[in-house]
């Protein structure tokens, strides 16, 4: 019989991250960028593109500008789910 481990899961030292900045700006902004991912830093854009094979090098920009949690977001054509709980 096999036996699933899961991850250790640590506490952040950082504290609870603020993303009410980011959030402003994908509110006035996602539209310009719908299909791309976007990479977002204290209410900023740091860069986006559609390959998503190159966010990791983003958030690596975003980290040597002093980010220590860059947000990182696809911006879909399609407006997510509202789930309010019940089936």
């Amino acid at each position: 019989m096999t036996v699933k481990t899961f991850p250790q899961v640590r506490k952040a030292t950082f504290g609870a991250a603020d993303i009410s900045k980011e959030r402003e700006w994908l509110l006035q902004h996602d539209r310009e960028y719908v299909g791309e991912w976007v990479v977002l830093g204290e209410g900023h854009l740091i860069g986006h593109t559609v390959d998503s094979n190159e966010v990791a090098a983003l958030v690596d920009k975003a980290r040597a500008q002093g980010i220590h949690l860059p947000y990182v977001k696809f911006v879909s054509d399609r407006p997510e789910p509202v789930w309010m709980g019940w089936l």
